[in-house]
């Protein structure tokens, strides 16, 4: 047996060396977004930075959370990462005191404009690679659990950490593409469809005129169950599926109607009814299942046991038969993916400040950051990297061993002799350099 390394001398002359050599591509994916340039001009109006400017501490921001490093006080690493700095074309990192500063400092008019062109990005890569023609917005809420004196932190509904003080931001993500779409911070004693009117009303406001409201659908779970959102869904032409609440309201009439039985014991039901204070019937369909049913499954919907069934009611406007409502509404387990990642993938729930709306300025620059990723893959990668997380993209193509050097005066970033998606590597950073917006006055 060979024996392993026995003497080693050390040497600290490296000043070009990172962890996330891959990260390459997202910065060469900013650059054709023109990113930088676009937030220098909207911030221009901001206050003099001392030490950094702020379109450099967003970029670094957002690179930061691409590259997995969760809590503000763990990115003094990158101190070290001579990469890194090259990437975000800074001579010195900021340290962690210095990210919650500006954060603090970013007055609410400055968020509205990082939104504004959170938008705008969105609104020129909607057609890429492809148009698309039809919506499915899933609308869902999220409680993030607080341990310090947090403005805007209060107690409301946990089920985790009971007692504790929260954050309840509401999200709305367009199913089909993995975009975030709209959505805010709000105290943790907001109920689920707090703000869920406006929400709609700003989700409908972004979507491009070429796409009728009939090819639109808003899938909501039982929180979201309410006669005036549904019918601002009604008004706006919109489909939708919603849980209903109290779902043994609805099992007389369920039963009047008549369970049509489908496979594995399964049977579905459908009826119309007008709800006290509803302005007129609406469809509803209850689903039937035997209790044996897989129970990670049924956590996701508003059920009902009774005897040997568990049941869940939806309320509707598409014509479908009552069998694929249930289907369709299924297609909203995207959500609860694209939560996780943003929870567990881009420190959703690692809130860096006691201040509230430097705290709302994280959220939004997190929710640009998610989709700079899905942006990425949907553009730069292949078909079968549609639906992979932000986790895979970062270990596939980010966290890769890198070192900078330069030849011929040429800089070469070089990377591991095995890497086995080097193809894949090489075909994205191409796909990034013939990538066009379409034509635009760029400077808007």
């Amino acid at each position: 047996m060979r024996k392993g390394l026995q003497t080693l001398d050390y040497s600290f002359d490296g000043d070009a060396l990172t962890h996330f050599g891959g990260l390459f591509l997202i910065q060469r994916f900013c650059n054709k977004l023109r990113l930088r340039r676009r937030l220098q001009r909207i911030l221009k109006a901001a206050p003099h930075w001392v030490d950094y400017r702020p379109e450099d501490m967003i970029m670094t921001l957002l690179y930061v959370l691409i590259a997995g490093l969760q809590r503000v006080n763990k990115t003094e690493i990158l101190q070290y990462n001579g990469l890194f700095l090259a990437l975000v074309g800074l001579k010195r990192f900021p340290d962690q005191t210095a990210f919650r500063r500006f954060l603090i400092r970013l007055s609410p008019a400055a968020i509205r404009q990082l939104v504004r062109l959170h938008d705008q990005l969105r609104k020129e890569l909607f057609a890429l690679p492809q148009a698309r023609t039809q919506l499915e917005f899933h609308l869902d809420s999220v409680v993030l659990t607080v341990y310090g004196q947090q403005q805007g932190a209060r107690k409301g509904y946990n089920p985790r950490k009971k007692g504790r003080r929260s954050y309840h931001p509401i999200l709305c993500f367009e199913g089909h593409g993995q975009e975030f779409w709209h959505g805010s911070l709000r105290p943790g004693d907001a109920a689920s469809n707090t703000g869920a009117r406006f929400l709609v009303h700003r989700c409908l406001e972004k979507v491009p005129s070429h796409i009728a409201r009939s090819r639109i659908r808003f899938l909501a779970d039982s929180g979201y169950f309410g006669g005036k959102l549904i019918e601002d869904l009604d008004q706006a032409g919109c489909g939708y599926i919603i849980v209903a609440s109290k779902v043994k309201n609805f099992l007389p009439l369920a039963h009047r109607a008549g369970f049509k039985k489908m496979h594995f014991g399964w049977g579905v039901a459908e009826f119309d009814y007008q709800p006290q204070k509803w302005k007129q019937p609406h469809r509803f369909v209850v689903v039937q299942r035997p209790v044996e049913e897989n129970p990670e499954e049924a956590d996701q919907l508003t059920l009902l046991q009774v005897g040997r069934f568990k049941y869940s009611a939806y309320v509707t406007n598409l014509d479908l038969k009552a069998e694929n409502i249930w289907r369709t509404y299924h297609a909203r387990a995207n959500i609860e993916k694209s939560i996780r990642e943003l929870l567990y993938h881009l420190a959703l729930n690692k809130i860096p400040t006691h201040e509230w709306t430097a705290n709302v300025a994280f959220l939004q620059l997190l929710l640009l950051a998610y989709n700079l990723v899905h942006w990425f893959k949907r553009l730069c990668l292949p078909e079968e990297y549609l639906r992979a997380t932000v986790e895979t993209i970062r270990n596939d193509f980010l966290v890769l061993p890198g070192k900078l050097t330069c030849r011929a005066g040429r800089n070469v970033l070089q990377l591991p002799r095995d890497y086995h998606h080097r193809k894949l590597f090489l075909e994205a950073a191409k796909k990034i350099e013939k990538l066009r917006l379409p034509s635009r006055k760029m400077g808007k």
